[in-house]
């Protein structure tokens, strides 16, 4: 579930910032699909860090009758550490723009800096994918129904003997012209989908309205698209299936959002500042799909 964001009001907020602060909460979400299905870690008021255990497996055995059980076997657990950094932005706000312009100036500012923070905070969780080891598709050509299959064939298979497979339904996330390509393979995407079949993990209504794509049926797995991820100079991109669990996102449950007056410049400084972590938990648990994605002509 993705953890809800709250104000931190840390300075004396006049009804003018206050509108600047709203406007960045509502923005920072429906920036980017990536970051919201990953697992979401709360970090805790005064802690720095967050532990995540992952349990090992283990093996039974056929037993007969009369024998001993073999030795008992150790609990293996690996821990995974989140640690938080700041991310922010500053903008100065003239009071001459701000007595000269019609609009909402302040307003427009916390837009601009909802969505500065949303978009990178999701191409953090987007750069994870480049530690993924495997990889399926190629550069320079159109990623197909065949690509999807297998991706999630290889999600389902026990390839890691120390997690097993990956757990739950696979989300797949792409740029919006490998969706493109994969439409025209006569992929049947689900037109309906929206509103009658959500995806599972709790993603909040705004980012199915932007980002949700409909439904492979025969795969049965959710798709979306994400404008974040790159095209490079050959035009390629990388996309990515994954359960939720492959990755995690650590981020505090505020946002500070600040302003100062600055006499000697005659305006308004305004601060958005955000924190949050990123790390890859189970490599085998993700798939990157790499396909062409050059601009249609």
């Amino acid at each position: 579930m993705t953890v809800g964001l709250t104000l931190s009001d840390t300075s004396s907020l006049d009804d003018m910032s206050a509108i600047v602060i709203a406007s960045a909460i509502a923005n920072v979400e429906p920036a980017g699909p990536a970051a919201a299905l990953v697992h979401q870690v709360p970090i805790p008021q005064g802690a720095k860090q967050v532990n995540l255990p992952f349990w090992g497996r283990q093996a039974a055995t056929a037993l007969t009758e009369g024998i001993a059980i073999p030795e008992p076997q150790q609990v293996n657990v690996t821990v995974r550490s989140l640690t938080a950094t700041e991310h922010g932005i500053l903008t100065f706000v003239s009071d001459r723009l701000k007595r000269q312009n019609n609009e909402n100036v302040l307003a427009q500012v916390g837009v601009m800096q909802g969505n500065a923070v949303g978009r990178l905070r999701d191409k953090d969780v987007i750069a994870l994918w480049g530690s993924v080891a495997t990889d399926i598709g190629a550069a320079g050509a159109n990623n197909d129904l065949d690509d999807i299959a297998g991706a999630i064939a290889f999600l389902q298979t026990d390839n890691d003997a120390d997690f097993g497979p990956a757990p739950g339904t696979p989300n797949i996330v792409i740029h919006p012209e490998q969706l493109r390509r994969l439409a025209s393979a006569s992929i049947p995407l689900s037109s309906g989908a929206v509103g009658s079949t959500l995806p599972p993990g709790g993603i909040s209504e705004d980012i199915i309205k932007s980002y949700w794509r409909g439904n492979d049926p025969i795969m049965g797995c959710p798709i979306y698209v994400d404008g974040n991820i790159t095209r490079d100079s050959s035009g390629d991109s990388i996309g990515c299936a994954f359960v939720d669990m492959a990755f995690s996102l650590a981020q505090a449950t505020e946002i500070d959002s600040n302003d100062d007056d600055d006499i000697r410049l005659r305006g308004t400084e305004i601060v958005t500042v955000a924190e949050w972590g990123e790390l890859e938990n189970v490599d085998k648990w993700a798939v990157t799909l790499t396909g062409a994605t050059d601009a249609q002509t």
